[in-house]
Formats: structure tokens, sequence, C-alpha cells
């Protein structure tokens, strides 16, 4: 199968972290450290974050779900292996999925196995 895909072309990959931190605990723990390697290496840069909170409980208090860094990737091959390897050095746990869609195909990989999770 040909891909429409051309290594020039920039990729949006969405990073699911399943911790329940606090947006200063992120941007402390994974954005900072995150954006200042991508932008030294070229390979692309942190574009935001946010949160996936629960449904409301019987009192009306949400917890956090996981945790999301929006990336956009320069280099494809390079930037999805370093993002995996920073991740696993930061200490992203086990559960954290690298998303992201090319020729249509959305990918899900858990950093720490081979194979996609979808």
């Amino acid at each position: 199968m040909r891909s429409n895909y051309k290594m020039s072309d920039s990729l949006f990959v969405f990073v699911q972290i399943p911790e329940s931190i606090d947006a200063l605990e992120r941007e402390e723990k994974y954005e900072r450290f995150l954006e200042e390697s991508l932008s030294s290496t070229g390979y692309g840069e942190l574009t935001g974050g946010g949160a996936m909170l629960s449904a409301p409980d019987a009192e009306g208090n949400r917890t956090i779900k996981f945790v999301g860094i929006d990336i956009e990737l320069f280099d494809v091959n390079r930037g999805l292996e370093f993002l995996k390897s920073e991740l696993k050095r930061l200490g992203a746990p086990s559960g954290t999925i690298l998303e992201y869609t090319i020729d249509d195909v959305l990918t899900k990989f858990d950093i720490y196995e081979e194979e996609p999770v979808n």
C-alpha cells in the first residue's frame, strides 16, 4: 500500500499519560523537558496540554483520568522514537500512549510495547 504521507509533512501526536496530576505537575514533570528537548533536536514542538476529567460523582466532584500533551513532530521517524525514550526517561508510566494518524489510519502505541495497541 502506497502512503500519501510525505516525510516533509509534520505529524500531530497526542500523548496520553495515565496519571492524575494537575496542570502545574504536568508542566514540571513532562512539558518543560519535552519542549526543550524537542526544540533542541529539531524533531518537533510541544503545542498544548490538558486533562481528561471523569464524570461528576454524587457530590459533583471530578477526578483526572489522564493527562494529555499535544506534540507537532517535524522529523517523524526520529521524533516518534525520541518521544518514546524521553517519556520513559521522565518516568511516564506503563499505559502511556502515543496516538497519531497517517493516511487516515489511527495508530496508538504504548511507549513500553513494540506493537500498536489498536
